[in-house]
C-alpha cells in the first residue's frame, strides 16, 4: 500500500549552507516498520510467503505492483505495471494491459507470464498464501487467461463491484520472475525465503544486497530499474531492533539515521540534536485485542457481552493521552477513521463520542452471569474471568494501563511479553490454540473488506473466530454497488466486537536533518518508499 494523509511537522534546525540536491550517494540507516508499527525483524522477501507487516515493506521495495494505489485510493498508471483495466457490462469480465516498457534486472521484459506465475503459485499455495482469497484471488475466479504477452483476461464466477476486485483482488497479482522461479518448487520457496542470490533477478527500484537472519538487510538501488523515480542512495539498510531504548540510543549516537520516536520516551526527544520530525498515520490498519475462540480456557470470549464490556471499560482518550502522548485517534471498528472514505455513521458517531462507560460494562457481565470474586475479580461457575496477552516488547504501556482499567469491571488481564516472531508461531496455524489473547496491530486491504481475517476459516483467522452473520454480511461485499454493505458489516461489528479495537495511534519519525524526501518516502497509509530519500552534501 502507499499514500498517505500527513502533516510534516517542522524540527529545530541549525544554520546551514544552501543545500546542493537532490543527489545521488548516500547510506541511510533504518529500522523495519518506520511509520508502520514498533519494528521487528524480517525474515523474507518472497510477496508469495510473506508473514508480516516488515516482510511486505521489505518484498514492496523489489517488485513493483500490478496495480499501484495511492493515498487517494486511485490507481497511478504511471507506477503500474498494469496499463489499462477493461470491465465487461456484466462486471464478469476484467482485460489488463499491461505497459511494455518494464523490465527485469536481468533485461527480459515484464509480461503476463510473471502475472499468470503469481496467480498460479497462489492456486497452489492455497491457505499457505497469507492473502489468500482476499479479492476473490483465487477462489472467485472462474477463468485466468493469457491473450498475448500483454494482454490477460479474468473471467469471475459471478458478478461484482469492479472496485472491490480491482484494489484488492488485482492488487495482489504482483507480477514475479517466471523465467527465473519456474522450476522452484514450494519447499524450495521456503528455503531461499532470505536468499540475496535468489532475489536477484527484480523489477522494483531496489535489489536485495545482503542478509543477515536477526541482524539487518541491506539494500541497493536496481540500476536497471524501469519506472520513474529511480532511487537516489547507494545503501539502505534496516536494522532489527526491538526494544525502544536501543531505537533512541541508536539515534542519539547516529548508528541509525531515521526510526520512529518511541512514544515512551517522548520526554527525551529534546536530546536528539539535527533530527528533523514528520508525523504520519494512523495507518490504514487498527490496534487490537485479539482472542483465540478455539481455546476452552477463555470460552467466555464467545458471549459478545464479555467483549462488549471490556470496550466499555477501556477508556480510549486516556490511553491515548497516556501511551500515545496524544498522537491518536480513537477507534472502535474493522475500518481506521482516516482518512473517513469508508467509515460509517454510526463509526463517525462513536469515534466522536467514545464508548467508555464502566457502568455498562459492569451491568453488561452481571447478565452474562459473572459476578465478583476473590481479590475482585469475577467468577462464574467456578472460573475466574481472566486471561493472558501475549505483547512484543516494548510495548507494555498501554496494556498495562488496559489491565488496570478491566480489573475496576472485575476482569483479570495478565501481560507476558514475548518476540514478535515467537508471537506469530504461537498464534498463526490451524493448531496453535495454547494463547488466550494477543495485542497486536493488522494492516488492511485497499478496499477494506475482511473476510480472510474475520471470515469462518478464513486464511488469516487465527482467531478462530467464526459467526454466519459475519459471514453473510461479509459476502455481500464483493457484489454491491455503494457503501451500504460495508456500513452494515462495519456497524455489526462495532456492536459485537470480534477483537477488542483499540486506538490508532500517529507515527513521529525522526530523521536525521541532512536526509530528504521524507514527505514522499513515508505515509499515513504505512507505506514506505525510500527511491525518494537522499542525504544532503552541504558547501563549506
Amino acid at each position: 500500500m502507499c499514500g498517505g494523509l500527513c502533516a510534516l511537522a517542522a524540527g529545530a534546525h541549525a544554520a546551514h549552507a544552501p543545500i546542493l540536491g537532490p543527489i545521488h550517494g548516500g547510506t541511510v540507516v533504518t529500522v523495519p516498520g518506520v511509520g508502520l508499527s514498533p519494528p521487528a525483524a524480517v525474515n523474507g522477501f518472497n510477496p508469495l510467503l510473506i508473514s508480516s507487516a516488515f516482510d511486505q515493506q521489505a518484498a514492496g521495495l523489489l517488485y513493483q505492483p500490478l496495480v499501484w494505489v495511492t493515498r487517494r485510493f486511485h490507481i497511478n498508471k504511471t507506477l503500474s505495471i498494469a496499463r489499462r483495466i477493461t470491465v465487461s457490462p456484466g462486471h464478469r469480465v476484467f482485460t489488463v494491459t499491461l505497459w511494455r516498457h518494464w523490465r527485469w534486472s536481468d533485461g527480459a521484459p515484464v509480461t503476463t507470464a510473471d502475472v499468470a506465475y503469481t496467480y498460479h503459485m497462489i492456486q497452489r499455495l492455497g491457505p499457505q498464501f497469507a492473502n489468500y482469497g482476499v479479492g476473490g484471488i483465487p477462489t472467485d475466479v472462474a477463468l485466468f487467461r493469457v491473450l498475448g504477452p500483454y494482454r490477460l483476461r479474468i473471467t469471475l464466477k459471478s458478478p461484482v463491484n469492479p472496485r472491490w476486485f480491482i484494489l484488492n483482488g488485482l492488487a495482489l497479482l504482483t507480477p514475479l520472475p517466471e523465467a527465473a522461479w519456474r522450476h522452484v518448487s514450494i519447499t524450495g520457496l521456503y528455503d531461499h525465503l532470505a536468499d540475496p542470490h535468489f532475489f536477484s533477478v527484480v523489477d522494483g527500484p531496489f535489489r536485495l544486497v545482503s542478509f543477515v537472519a536477526g541482524r539487518y538487510v541491506t539494500f541497493g538501488p536496481n540500476h536497471r530499474f524501469t519506472g520513474p523515480d529511480k532511487p537516489y542512495l547507494h545503501r539502505l539498510v534496516m536494522r532489527f531492533l526491538h526494544d525502544p531504548e536501543s531505537i533512541f540510543f541508536g539515534l542519539k549516537t547516529g548508528k541509525i539515521q531515521i526510526a520512529d520516536l518511541p512514544h515512551k520516551l517522548f520526554p527525551g526527544r529534546r536530546a536528539l540534536r539535527g533530527f528533523r520530525e514528520r508525523t504520519v498515520g494512523p495507518v490504514w490498519g487498527f490496534n487490537y485485542l485479539g482472542f483465540d475462540y478455539a481455546n476452552p480456557r477463555i470460552a467466555f470470549v464467545r458471549d459478545a457481552r464479555v467483549r462488549m464490556a471490556m470496550m466499555h471499560a477501556i477508556r480510549q482518550r486516556l490511553l491515548i493521552r497516556v501511551q500515545y502522548y496524544g498522537q491518536g485517534v480513537r477507534d472502535y471498528g474493522p475500518i481506521p477513521p482516516r482518512p473517513p472514505t469508508y467509515l460509517s455513521p454510526m463509526a463517525r458517531r462513536l469515534e466522536r463520542t467514545g464508548a467508555y462507560d464502566p457502568r455498562l460494562a459492569r451491568q453488561l457481565l452481571r447478565a452474562a452471569g459473572w459476578h465478583r470474586g476473590t481479590g475482585g475479580i469475577r467468577e462464574k461457575d467456578g472460573r475466574r474471568l481472566a486471561f493472558t496477552t501475549l505483547l512484543p516488547p516494548g510495548q507494555i504501556r498501554g496494556p498495562t494501563l488496559i489491565k488496570d482499567m478491566l480489573a475496576k469491571v472485575g476482569i483479570d488481564m495478565r501481560l507476558r511479553e514475548k518476540p514478535f516472531n515467537e508471537i506469530v508461531a504461537m498464534t498463526q496455524g490451524p493448531d496453535a490454540t495454547k494463547w488466550d489473547a494477543i495485542y497486536l496491530a493488522w494492516g488492511l486491504s485497499v478496499y477494506p473488506s475482511a473476510r480472510n481475517i474475520f471470515g469462518c476459516g478464513g486464511a488469516n483467522n487465527f482467531y478462530h473466530y467464526c459467526s454466519h452473520r459475519m459471514d453473510a454480511l461479509l459476502d455481500a461485499i464483493p457484489t454491491a454497488s455503494g457503501k451500504g454493505a460495508i456500513y452494515r458489516y462495519e456497524d455489526y461489528f462495532i456492536k459485537t466486537q470480534p477483537l477488542l479495537v483499540l486506538p490508532g495511534q500517529r507515527h513521529v519519525i525522526e530523521a536525521r536533518d541532512d536526509i530528504h524526501g521524507l514527505k514522499r518516502a513515508y505515509s499515513s497509509m504505512g507505506g514506505f518508499e525510500p527511491q525518494y530519500l537522499w542525504v544532503a552534501r552541504r558547501d563549506r
